[in-house]
């Protein structure tokens, strides 16, 4: 039997959905991994909160295990790197929070102190399936999350970004940030400790 302290190894719960709230900003956010959340267009206070923020994790359905309170280890902003860095071979890059993002500012990534015991159930999609996504929604990475299979809110006023003109390529590289940090993105490697839906009676 193994001792690991790694909290990693502790025991996961596979969940419809996960209700995410950033306090005291009352920012929403996606679980996309056990330690990881997503925030597609960050609100500015999130950019120089108020103090230590903590992620306020509520299982869907609510049955599924206690609500979790976790603290925010780091933020990052996942910047449109046109513009920005041209020897980037991915569109987007990773910039440490403090001071005002860049306009090109997609998403920020929020990385907990420690990992939920919940995992969002959401079928793998590929980088280019998620470009595909925020083409048809216009730059709504709120939409297109919904579209990979997360229960993600209808913020009162969508982010649109022109998309349409932009080439194959461009879109591709535009979606390659937040595959990165996206659990079920490939070719985001997978996790050993993934549990699965059962497949039949054993």
């Amino acid at each position: 039997m193994s001792d690991s302290s790694d909290p990693m190894d502790a025991p996961t719960a596979l969940v419809k959905a996960a209700d995410v709230t950033l306090e005291p900003i009352g920012a929403r956010a996606l679980l996309v991994d056990r330690d990881v959340l997503l925030v597609p267009d960050p609100p500015p206070l999130l950019v120089e909160p108020p103090g230590a923020l903590v992620a306020v994790i509520v299982p869907v359905p609510g049955e599924s295990g206690p609500v979790e309170r976790i603290g925010v280890a780091d933020v990052e902003h996942l910047v449109q790197g046109e513009g920005q860095d041209q020897d980037r071979e991915e569109g987007l890059g990773l910039g440490q929070g403090g001071g005002e993002p860049p306009s090109g500012v997609l998403a920020s990534v929020v990385r907990l102190t420690g990992p939920s015991r919940y995992v969002v159930h959401a079928e793998p999609a590929t980088q280019q399936r998620l470009a595909e996504a925020l083409r048809a929604e216009d730059g709504d990475l709120w939409a297109a999350m919904r579209e990979l299979g997360y229960d993600a809110p209808v913020p009162a006023r969508p982010r649109k970004a022109g998309l349409a003109t932009l080439s194959e390529d461009r879109l591709d590289a535009l979606a390659a940030g937040p595959c990165r940090v996206i659990r079920t993105c490939l070719p985001h490697p997978p996790r050993p400790d993934t549990p699965h839906p059962p497949t039949g009676p054993r």
